[in-house]
């Protein structure tokens, strides 16, 4: 009955088995989009090319050996005459030019006739070995050889390494410049996020850890796992080291510093006896003392620069031992505005009626004010269009892009802009891996908007969901055939590491994919392909199509349409705003018509139509608080 926002996260990985023959069937890098490439010992360029993760492979499917490059997806096995789901890896080479790179070799069963005349290299069992398996897939390229530090932390959307000791209590103009800078300026409506602080000595007999969760420990690292839910658990030490002070303290009045009120109630500051104190009273136009985060929080790409809010203690009653709330140990504007150093009302406290080892004590951090509408401050709009692959170049890799920057590389001649010539409603429910579904399960459904365009090259697929599903989801969509690549989708890799960030439920984004389908009738084969409890999709719908009646309704002005609409309302709500009604309001939109609603009875009992949110620039309207 609700819309989703995350996509069900126990999925279960069915085996694909395809009978080949000759030409031999290749698959892909970019997924399980099946090639057919016939190989030609003199001509190389009749094989068939295969990008790799990153940048195109140096080689192609070359003479008897199909060369790919180093960050490739290996290639799957032939077994009597069947491509199951098996890899081999040849060690490091080097060509003629000296340069290394991995060969990724398909095995033929020798006993296969029918493969005879291609010169196909096979692989012995103890030449390659299973083990040799294990290594494959994407390796963060700065890690070091014990796998706990990284020399460019944040900087790939894969590396999950964190990133602390960065700050200074007093530090350089240099320093505080650009510290201030990544921080923005003192302004409520970024968005909040905690941090659990640890004990250093927490994990001294990892055995009798109280204070952490079990799964949230990571024993072979000797620490918290990386991308955990909030509140993302480090050592106090970790934490303290990463804040940088910036701005000023206010000067204390003689009251606060402990002069008799009744003698003074003027509220004289102690500028005013300087003698007496030696400081002076902030300006009206200096900024206050802040203390700010700077690192990788937990392994998140995303969460880089915060400035630290509050700092509480969990406590227990004297009575029941039960816990009784947070106490406020540290504040900004208490504290922090004189420039306590936090570390000091924090270090060596210890919770009332909990041991040392089970205290429990949370930081609150605020994300510059930006965070609220978007990933950058340069490109604003919880949005993002995946362009690249068509039927044409069905593996070609993906590429992401994000806010207000999709006008701009969509920006072209008009008499080139593609045209949505077509929208349709599907909905589905999600596989549950085999697992038997729940109530719930049978009447929730996701829904989302299939944009056919002219030129027939690719569709794309609109749907609304929880904010950063897929950032924080390691870039897991289930329009591409790669999806559940054991070495990550190709998507995940072309994420922007600030969209890789945990989600939000009471937020919202945009996504749109492109995929290398011509029309509906195309699509469905995915649909189908992957139908399924142990799959993806559970009972497709097609509950509404239309051909598109706006005069504009190019790829740039459906971008602009869909900007509008993510940012005049951010929110998302299993009843009253999720993939349902943004689904209704978008094909209502597009086909001009006024009776299309949600796909379940019990959405459609709350749904009121916003099809006027697509035409509106968001930034022309202000909310209760004065803010656009």
């Amino acid at each position: 009955f609700s819309g989703c926002g995350k996509q069900q996260r126990h999925r279960h990985r069915s085996r694909q088995s395809y009978h080949v023959g000759h030409p031999l069937l290749l698959l892909a890098q970019r997924g399980l989009e099946i090639m057919t490439s016939t190989v030609d010992n003199d001509d190389s360029s009749s094989a068939t090319s295969l990008p790799s993760t990153e940048e195109e492979a140096t080689g192609g499917a070359a003479t008897s050996k199909f060369t790919m490059s180093k960050l490739a997806r290996p290639l799957f096995v032939l077994r009597d005459g069947l491509l199951v789901d098996s890899t081999r890896r040849l060690k490091v080479q080097k060509d003629e030019g000296g340069k290394e790179e991995e060969r990724f070799v398909v095995e033929v069963d020798t006993d296969h006739e029918e493969l005879e005349d291609l010169d196909v290299e096979c692989i012995p069992e103890d030449s390659a070995g299973r083990d040799a398996g294990k290594s494959a897939g994407w390796k963060c390229p700065g890690l070091s050889a014990d796998g706990k530090t990284c020399t460019s932390p944040g900087t790939d959307p894969r590396c999950s390494q964190s990133l602390y000791g960065d700050g200074e209590a007093s530090p350089s103009p240099k320093l505080e410049g650009k510290t201030r800078k990544l921080a923005g300026p003192d302004e409520d409506g970024g968005l909040v996020y905690h941090a659990l602080l640890l004990p250093d000595d927490y994990d001294e007999d990892p055995s009798k850890i109280l204070v952490l969760s079990p799964r949230d420990y990571d024993a072979s690292a000797g620490g918290p796992k990386a991308r955990r839910k909030s509140p993302f658990p480090l050592k106090s030490a970790e934490f303290f080291s990463s804040l940088t002070l910036i701005g000023r303290p206010e000067a204390k009045t003689e009251e606060e510093a402990g002069y008799d009120e009744l003698w003074d109630t003027s509220g004289r500051t102690s500028s005013d006896h300087g003698a007496s104190s030696g400081t002076s009273a902030k300006s009206d136009n200096t900024e206050g003392a802040r203390w700010v985060f700077r690192g990788v929080l937990n392994g998140w790409p995303g969460l880089v620069v915060m400035e630290l809010r509050s700092i509480e203690i969990q406590e227990r009653s004297k009575i029941s031992g039960r816990t009784t709330g947070w106490k406020q140990l540290w504040a900004v504007d208490n504290e922090g505005s004189y420039g306590v150093d936090p570390s000091k009302c924090v270090l060596g406290k210890k919770s009332r009626g909990m041991k040392g080892d089970k205290r429990r004590i949370r930081a609150e951090l605020r994300a510059p004010e930006w965070t609220a509408r978007g990933w950058s401050a340069e490109s604003p709009g919880f949005l993002f269009w995946v362009t690249g692959p068509s039927v044409s170049e069905p593996t070609a890799p993906p590429v992401v892009t994000y806010g207000t920057d999709i006008q701009s590389i969509f920006k072209c001649p008009e008499e080139e802009d593609p045209q949505c010539d077509r929208v349709t409603m599907i909905c589905h429910r999600y596989a549950t891996g085999g697992k038997s579904e729940t109530a719930k399960d049978k009447l929730t459904y996701h829904s989302l908007a299939l944009l056919e365009w002219d030129h027939a090259q690719y569709c794309t697929v609109v749907e609304i969901g929880w904010l950063n599903g897929i950032g924080g989801y390691k870039g897991k969509a289930n329009w591409y055939d790669d999806k559940d690549d054991p070495s990550g989708s190709a998507l995940y890799g072309a994420l922007p590491p600030e969209m890789v960030l945990p989600w939000k439920s009471t937020m919202s984004e945009i996504r749109c994919y492109d995929v290398p389908f011509r029309n509906l009738d195309h699509f469905k084969t995915h649909i189908n392909k992957y139908l399924g409890k142990t799959s993806r999709f559970l009972d497709p719908r097609y509950t509404f199509s239309h051909e598109v009646r706006l005069t504009y309704r190019s790829r740039r002005n459906i971008a602009t349409y869909l900007l509008n609409y993510i940012r005049r309302d951010r929110t998302y709500s299993e009843m009253k705003r999720n993939c349902q009604t943004f689904t209704a309001d978008l094909c209502a939109f597009l086909a001009g018509k006024k009776d299309v609603q949600p796909f379940h009875p019990v959405n459609q009992l709350q749904y009121v139509n916003q099809k006027h949110k697509f035409l509106y620039e968001s930034g022309k309207y202000v909310t209760k608080k004065g803010k656009k």
